[in-house]
């Protein structure tokens, strides 16, 4: 039996774990970065990728046909028979008639009815002075009586618009004017209480297209005999 002797102690367990690898570096020396394995080398025969241009919006049509196309596309659209009519409706003599225009390889028709024979070959006139007609066919009716006709639907609208004019102001329309048109000339007629009511109509129906004058002798101011 032995005595007196002592056996030596186990070491503690967190003294054992300083003694690691991590634990040899002090707290303000930095810890050596992880090194990256190296990149393979490139063989000098590799080819590089080349990035691939993007497909055509229109596949299978070739490019000079589509810059053809694009082309095309500016260029202003117009028509020989637009052009002729608006020639005449240029024309101070012919702007009052609805004249139908057919065209056919250059060759203008002309359709329609006019009050005189001076107005027929004026629209033959004017539409062969329009660039790229080299025929004109003339059908135009000539009826004497239709500017006395057209000249009474004018004296119409001039009518609707003068009083569509008063109606606009409070004053002219409690007037109550009476109004006729002939020739383009406006009578007035009725009774006011001020002089400058009667004014202030003549400028209204001055401003009317087609007006020539505005007569308002017949206008009287309420009170007179």
């Amino acid at each position: 039996m032995l005595v007196g002797t002592a056996l030596p102690e186990p070491p503690d367990k967190e003294q054992a774990s300083d003694k690691s690898p991590a634990r040899l570096h002090t707290a303000g020396q930095p810890q050596p970065a992880a090194e990256t394995p190296p990149a393979p080398p490139k063989l000098s025969g590799e080819a590089k990728p080349q990035s691939q241009a993007a497909p055509s919006a229109q596949t299978g049509v070739p490019p000079d046909r589509e810059a053809k196309e694009k082309e095309a596309s500016k260029k202003p659209v117009g028509s020989l028979i637009l052009t002729v009519k608006l020639a005449l409706l240029a024309d101070s003599r012919l702007f009052q008639y609805e004249i139908e225009v057919e065209e056919d390889r250059h060759a203008i028709t002309l359709a329609g009815r006019v009050s005189s024979e001076e107005e027929k070959a004026a629209a033959s006139d004017t539409a062969r002075a329009v660039p790229g007609v080299k025929a004109v066919n003339n059908k135009l009716e000539v009826l004497k009586e239709l500017s006395q006709t057209l000249a009474k639907k004018q004296d119409e609208i001039i009518t609707v618009l003068v009083k569509e004019r008063f109606a606009k102001s409070a004053t002219l329309k409690a007037a109550n004017f009476d109004v006729k048109t002939e020739e383009g000339v406006v009578s007035l007629s009725g009774a006011v209480r001020f002089q400058v009511i009667v004014l202030e109509a003549a400028e209204a129906a001055r401003h009317v297209p087609g007006v020539r004058a505005v007569k308002t002798e017949k206008v009287r101011l309420e009170g007179e005999g």
